[in-house]
């Protein structure tokens, strides 16, 4: 091979404005801490103490306490023998030992090193050595609690003003099937949870990154599509559009893609303030008329501290939500999943390179990302509208982003409804119409349907989405179809 060590010096210019800028653009721009930071006391930190969070999975809670960090607090969670849950600060109030040595009891725990007892609300309930137990003890001190339950494979704990403290919102999407089974995972990402958040909003990446094309073919490659890519149909550049709803406190996207010449498939995901996303089953291909097709997982992505993160995920089971049969809830677990491969920081470097994944594409985006560096194109709009409402909610501009507004349904004993959804219609491309805006049209159609439902709840919420929907796409029977 020749080294080029004997070839003439190559000729270098600036023949384009942008060409070789390397050394003018060698600063790196501040971060962005009002929407990255969490940690106690800072705006986007108090944000998501005011909601239920999820702090492990309950496959974590074993005979032993588990160390966690959350929202940049030091803490350790346990089940105890009588199986309540405790999420307690990490050092014991008295001397400062990590209680993730201590001892669980029948009831709470106990430090491993003056044997001082805790209940799961922080009571401190024995104190070895004191003449009354502890009990004169136990008025003023005690160690710092948050209350925590199991539910859906996880626990959830809320980290906020006590005082404040909403019930735990009863999602519709748990209920919509009734032959729904439920497992939880989780995936670490080395990185800050913002990033891995816009991740979800940004959907060109599903059409890119997702694509059987992006992969380094090497020699004993088959050629098959990997595990990191989608069916072939998302490959296909959505015609995407992008609604604030719910008064600014959410967002929804629809990406609307044609299937052959006679079916428009529209998918809706939820992106919910603070932290929260819900989406329908990935492994849908468009090939057969469906009609609000529900909610198939759930991610909470949350802080572990300002450059690490968690995605805790609830995947849905059972026929009517998964009719591909295509999940594995065996698979599930503590950083695995089942439904797509590049989730995770576990392959060799070698593959991720090969064929690269979200938690490559996302945690290669430095510790925490740069908003001022980026130069965003019209396919950005879903991530800076979340942001924007980010935003303004944590800059208190948004009154139904307040506490009593926020958490009224759940309060009230309401369960949150949401949008996310695959649809397919059988709307064949039209004679002498651009498809682009067919496929638009569809789009806003089927968000403006699903948003109408609200007026509606449980079972007829969903009869009247469908029937909607069919009533749309029977509009078009008369049209001309192109040849």
């Amino acid at each position: 091979m020749n080294s080029g060590s004997d070839t003439p010096h190559p000729e270098f210019n600036r023949s384009s404005g942008q060409a070789y800028k390397g050394f003018e653009r060698t600063a790196v721009l501040p971060e962005d801490p009002e929407l990255t930071h969490t940690d106690p006391g800072t705006p986007m930190g108090d944000l998501m103490r005011r909601f239920w969070q999820p702090v492990c999975l309950s496959e974590e809670l074993t005979d032993v306490p588990r160390a966690i960090r959350i929202l940049g607090e030091d803490l350790v969670a346990f089940r105890d023998k009588s199986g309540q849950v405790g999420v307690l600060h990490r050092h014991c109030c008295h001397r400062g030992a990590s209680l993730e040595f201590g001892i669980i009891q029948e009831t709470g725990i106990r430090c491993c090193y003056h044997g001082f007892q805790y209940n799961v609300d922080g009571t401190l309930m024995d104190v070895p050595g004191e003449p009354d137990g502890g009990e004169r003890m136990s008025k003023q001190v005690g160690q710092g609690a948050y209350p925590a339950f199991e539910r859906y494979g996880m626990v959830f704990a809320y980290m906020g003003d006590f005082d404040e403290m909403p019930k735990f919102p009863e999602w519709e999407f748990f209920h919509t099937y009734d032959d729904l089974e439920f497992g939880s995972y989780s995936n670490i990402y080395p990185c800050n949870w913002l990033q891995v958040f816009d991740n979800i909003p940004d959907q060109m990446h599903t059409c890119q990154l997702h694509s059987p094309n992006m992969r380094v073919i090497s020699d004993d490659d088959d050629g098959s599509y990997p595990s990191t890519a989608f069916n072939p149909v998302f490959a296909q550049i959505p015609v995407m559009e992008y609604a604030s709803v719910r008064d600014d406190t959410a967002m929804v996207f629809s990406a609307g893609r044609r299937v052959g010449k006679d079916r428009v498939w529209v998918r809706l995901n939820d992106v919910i303030l603070p932290n929260l996303t819900l989406h329908p089953h990935t492994a849908e291909e468009g090939a057969q008329a469906r009609y609000f097709h529900r909610v198939y997982m759930a991610r909470w992505y949350v802080p572990i501290d300002n450059e690490n993160s968690i995605v805790f995920g609830i995947r849905m089971f059972g026929e009517q939500v998964d009719p591909y049969g295509s999940g594995d809830k065996s698979k599930l677990g503590y950083n695995r999943t089942d439904f797509l491969d590049g989730q995770t920081g576990e392959r060799p470097r070698e593959v991720a390179q090969r064929m690269p994944g979200d938690w490559d594409a996302v945690t290669s985006q430095r510790s925490i990302a740069r908003h001022a560096m980026e130069n965003p194109t019209k396919e950005d709009v879903g991530v800076y509208m979340n942001r924007k409402n980010l935003r303004r909610a944590v800059r208190s501009e948004n009154p139904h982003m307040e506490q009593a507004a926020i958490h009224a349904r759940a309060n009230a004993g309401q369960q949150n409804r949401v949008y996310t959804n695959n649809t397919i219609l059988d709307i064949p491309v039209q004679d002498g119409r651009d498809d682009d805006e067919l496929v638009r049209e569809v789009c806003k159609k089927v968000l403006e349907i699903v948003v109408a439902g609200d007026a509606y709840e449980g079972a007829e919420r969903d009869t009247f989405i469908q029937n909607a929907l069919r009533d749309y796409e029977q509009s078009f029977a008369g049209a001309v179809a192109a040849e």
